[in-house]
């Protein structure tokens, strides 16, 4: 009997050919796990840019930048200059007091009259009168009517400052030239 004809060198040369390639692939996958954490290690080292925004960050009003004229739109006498007393404790700029010179009925608490471009002021004035009605009318400018009605108790609590989670603005790169 020659070797090759040998059963017992023949399983030998198998399994050893099988273990082989096991051996093989056992140290392969060790590799790419070692390449695979390397490189995640790698990553995390690197710091990651987070969300952020392209808009133009804006700045809400505060009282302090809203001019406002006070008007008294009832039969009690001295509520325009009273309550323009306490509009400007609560940092409004007062324009004028008087009675109302649309001489209207207001059976309302209060309304807040504006133009175009008061909104976000009459929007500011609106959060410390509780039940008032805005009132969008033809003015150019961005001062805001406050004519107290029938209703009229007292302005409402001073709101909280909105605090937002404002995401910060996104890294710009520089350009090429």
């Amino acid at each position: 009997m020659t070797e090759l004809e040998d059963p017992k060198v023949h399983s030998y040369r198998a399994r050893r050919r099988r273990r082989s390639a096991i051996t093989l692939v056992v140290l392969l996958a060790a590799l790419a796990g070692a390449f695979y954490y390397a490189q995640s290690y790698w990553n995390a080292s690197e710091p990651k840019p987070g969300p952020c925004t392209t808009e133009t960050p804006t700045v809400a009003l505060s009282p302090a930048d809203v001019s406002i004229n006070v008007y008294n739109a009832t039969s009690r006498k001295g509520l325009a200059l009273a309550t323009s007393k306490v509009a400007v404790q609560r940092g409004f700029k007062i324009k004028a007091v008087g009675n109302d010179p649309k001489q209207a009925t207001i059976t309302q608490v209060a309304q807040i009259r504006y133009g175009p471009q008061g909104l976000e002021a009459a929007k500011v004035l609106a959060a410390q009168v509780p039940g008032s009605v805005l009132v969008k009318d033809g003015r150019g400018d961005d001062t805001v009517d406050l004519v107290v009605g029938n209703k009229w108790k007292a302005f409402g609590p001073v709101p909280k400052p909105v605090v937002t989670d404002a995401l910060p603005p996104c890294p710009t790169t520089p350009v090429a030239s």
